[in-house]
């Protein structure tokens, strides 16, 4: 599982804001359709976790309720496909059996350890339609995945990001959104910024309007890029304030989203989890985010997912 902390609203600079709703933080929002709106192609997609393959569902029940749901691709934490990856891959529930799965996975290169693979595979004659670059170098989870400083990775993924090809680059998506991380990182990447078609970001915050303060606040740094929120719930762990039930899971989804369809840049959801999982170990039902069942079946959650666009 992938925890991200919340970068301090309080710290943000309200010049800076985009929205015309960004200094009502608290809300309420302005009256939106929560269903049926026009989303932009490909909108509504989902994060698989590495416990993913701990459901009974997984992978053919998953992903069949999954794209039932009007989900397009997934985003999980290997560059390569599933059906090689061991956490994902597991005996006796092999992904290997299900190929849309594979076919419409978005690859991450994770860190700095697979930036030569990753050259092979945006060189090879099937390159993949996207890539991001390193997930969360700015935050070690548990001390078991690897950080670079903005000046490593530059150093690091310039030669990827200046070769040419096909694949479509994502931004390295930070922990900490609105940090100085990412700037820093294209101020010393030669060239970089303009080789880099998408700005991505994970979002957390239970209050609705907040998590579009993140949003807003970004594509203020950004504003000649669209946005990937590659990671999208109100909260990611049991330290971040998220005391929300079912129902009000599902107020945050219906509120929140048709903002950011407004917004018109922001190109892309993935909500976290598509997999059946949860945030309190102690009360499962809290702030929990899964959009399927163990057995794979949908949650009422992914049933408002797949009902927010038309």
């Amino acid at each position: 599982m992938h925890l991200s902390l919340l970068l301090a609203v309080s710290c943000l600079a309200a010049g800076s804001f985009a929205s015309p709703f960004a200094k009502r933080i608290g809300g309420p929002f302005p009256k939106r359709n929560a269903t049926g709106i026009s989303c932009p192609p490909d909108f509504r997609n989902v994060v698989f976790n590495t416990d993913a393959p701990a459901n009974s569902g997984w992978p053919g029940t998953t992903w069949t309720s999954i794209k039932a749901a009007g989900v397009s691709n997934w985003i999980g934490f290997t560059q390569e496909s599933i059906s090689l990856n061991p956490h994902y891959d597991v005996q006796g529930k092999s992904a290997k059996i299900v190929p849309d799965v594979d076919n419409t996975q978005i690859k991450v290169c994770m860190d700095y350890t697979h930036v030569d693979d990753a050259m092979k595979m945006i060189t090879s004659s099937a390159p993949p339609t996207y890539l991001e670059l390193y997930n969360e170098p700015d935050y070690s989870y548990m001390g078991m995945t690897l950080t670079s400083t903005y000046q490593e990775a530059a150093s690091n993924l310039s030669a990827l990001i200046n070769t040419p090809t096909t694949t479509k680059f994502i931004s390295p998506a930070v922990a900490f959104t609105n940090d100085v991380w990412l700037g820093n990182f294209f101020d010393v990447c030669a060239g970089c910024l303009e080789k880099v078609d998408i700005i991505s970001a994970h979002i957390y915050n239970p209050i609705p309007a907040q998590a579009l303060l993140q949003v807003t606040t970004l594509h203020g740094t950004f504003p000649n890029h669209t946005i990937w929120i590659t990671e999208l719930a109100p909260a990611s762990s049991d330290t971040q304030g998220c005391e929300l039930d079912e129902n009000g899971m599902i107020n945050w989804m219906q509120t929140l989203l048709p903002e950011l369809v407004a917004l018109g840049y922001v190109e892309r959801i993935f909500w976290n989890h598509g997999e059946n999982s949860n945030i309190y170990a102690d009360d499962p039902a809290k702030c929990n985010p899964s959009l399927t069942n163990d057995d794979g079946t949908p949650t009422p959650l992914l049933n408002a997912y797949a009902g927010i666009c038309s």
